[in-house]
């Protein structure tokens, strides 16, 4: 692959695993996962997500409780495609897809 770079990061064992094994139930890797971090942060141009100075984050809105339902069928939806495996190479062919569909 041209253009890439491999990074090492330190992180506890533990939370490796759990987060081998969340993202394992998503379609991808560790490694697809924190490449999908980065991506979004990029284009947002700030952490995708709220991060809480305090343990426990406040209460969830209507709006978070919207965003986070969102989130849920999107991982469902993307469970039912081919098996439950995804990766960002199949989402953008088939967005691909569907542009050239689209603009004939």
């Amino acid at each position: 692959m041209a253009g890439v770079t491999n990074l090492n990061i330190k992180i506890d064992r533990d939370l490796k695993a759990q987060a081998d094994r969340l993202f394992g139930n998503m379609g991808m890797n560790l490694t697809t996962a924190v490449n999908v971090f980065v991506r979004q942060a990029v284009l947002e141009k700030a952490i995708p997500f709220r991060i809480y100075r305090d343990a426990d984050p406040p209460a969830i809105t209507a709006d978070s409780a919207q965003r986070q339902a969102a989130m849920q069928e999107i991982r469902d939806l993307l469970a039912d495609v081919d098996g439950g495996s995804i990766n960002l190479d199949s989402m953008r062919a088939e967005r691909r897809t569907a542009r050239f569909e689209r603009d004939g």
